[in-house]
């Protein structure tokens, strides 16, 4: 008598950040680290706001460009795939026409 499912295995990919979660995670890490790097660069020139600004302005616009980038890749390849999809049939009765 078992009293627990069994548990279904998880597909998982190989693209990094395919879910919402995992894409604000590297956005807010990223950000964090620019950050960082520019509060290290300020101490050492003397120079306080200016290179935090310039990195985590750096790292927002990098971020935002990237997702962009992907959103677009993604959605170019749903339309091709909705496309297929949608003249499948034809595609189908051709093939059976030549037989």
């Amino acid at each position: 008598m078992k009293l627990l499912p069994i548990r279904k295995p998880v597909a998982r990919t190989a693209a990094s950040s395919h879910d919402s979660l995992g894409r604000g995670v590297e956005i807010a890490v990223s950000v964090g680290v620019f950050f960082a790097v520019g509060l290290l660069l300020d101490n050492a020139l003397e120079t306080r706001p200016v290179f935090m600004i310039l990195c985590s302005l750096f790292s927002v616009l990098g971020s935002f460009a990237r997702l962009w980038f992907v959103y677009d890749t993604d959605m170019q390849a749903q339309e091709v795939k909705r496309r297929d999809g949608a003249t499948r049939h034809m595609r189908n009765s051709e093939l059976a026409s030549e037989k």
